[in-house]
């Protein structure tokens, strides 16, 4: 099953209406009361946003508030064709929400790998990543390249879309965050039970406990929670017998939040 036209007009919508942005404005406020406590009064701290995705709204809305801050992507290389059109009009409208029209600071988009960072050594007080950690198929290696590039008591936030929940698979929709309905034909968590939809974008398939494990063995772990969660109403007491071996905060955990420091 592909995600049909219809999510991303869903979506498109979501952009004209403000519903997406005002979103991620959320996710921007959730991080600055979990980081900023311990930044230690850095009133201009330098950040960088990890795997910023082809829309980059945390990019965007960190310039914005006039921070100083880079992103790195693979995506961010010049594109051609109608999806590159399709990203740049999207982007066109997140700036428009964000009063951004003429300042969206592109030269400090860098076209890079985030496990072969293209920095020196200690040059940002915070390294930030929203919903790519899923994607990186070399978390232990990514996770020595923030350390690399992070100052000494800089902080790392990364807010990871679990893959143990219901739209883990990134197969189901693209527009409902969080997760309340599933395509007729389709069975919740499929990725975890018949394996039936292909999968669509590279994931790692971690768990939370895996991603914490990893984060303890190079940082101080500030904080660790569920941000999100989704699926609940879907998890019967068949489909818990079926998936035991995952617990129920596991399976409705959507969004997974891990604040660290590196040591002084």
């Amino acid at each position: 099953m592909s995600i049909d036209a219809l999510e991303y007009l869903r979506y498109g919508w979501q952009l004209i209406t403000g519903a997406r942005v005002r979103g991620e404005i959320q996710i921007c406020e959730e991080r600055n009361r979990d980081v900023l406590p311990y930044l230690d009064n850095h009133s201009d701290p330098v950040i960088l946003d990890l795997a910023n995705g082809s829309l980059r709204p945390q990019y965007t809305i960190l310039a914005a508030e006039g921070r100083k801050v880079f992103g790195i992507d693979l995506v961010n290389r010049p594109a051609a064709g109608l999806q590159a059109v399709g990203y740049k009009i999207a982007r066109a409208l997140m700036r428009g929400k964000l009063r951004l029209l003429l300042n969206d600071r592109s030269s400090r988009l860098i076209c890079g790998d985030v496990a072969l960072l293209p920095f020196h050594d200690g040059v940002f007080d915070l390294v930030t990543s929203v919903a790519a950690f899923e994607h990186f198929l070399s978390v232990p290696a990514t996770l020595a390249e923030i350390t690399r590039v992070l100052k000494p008591g800089g902080l790392v936030y990364a807010r990871i879309h679990l893959f143990t929940c219901p739209s883990g698979g990134h197969n189901v929709r693209v527009a409902e965050v969080p997760l309340r309905h599933l395509p007729k034909g389709v069975e919740p968590w499929d990725h975890l039970r018949k394996h039936r939809l292909p999968f669509f974008v590279p994931l790692n398939e971690w768990r939370a406990s895996q991603y914490l494990e990893e984060f303890s063995r190079r940082f101080e772990v500030l904080k660790h929670y569920c941000a999100m969660r989704e699926g609940e109403h879907l998890l019967t007491p068949q489909i818990e017998r079926e998936l035991s071996e995952y617990s129920r905060d596991e399976l409705t955990c959507g969004a997974y939040v891990i604040v660290a420091r590196k040591p002084s």
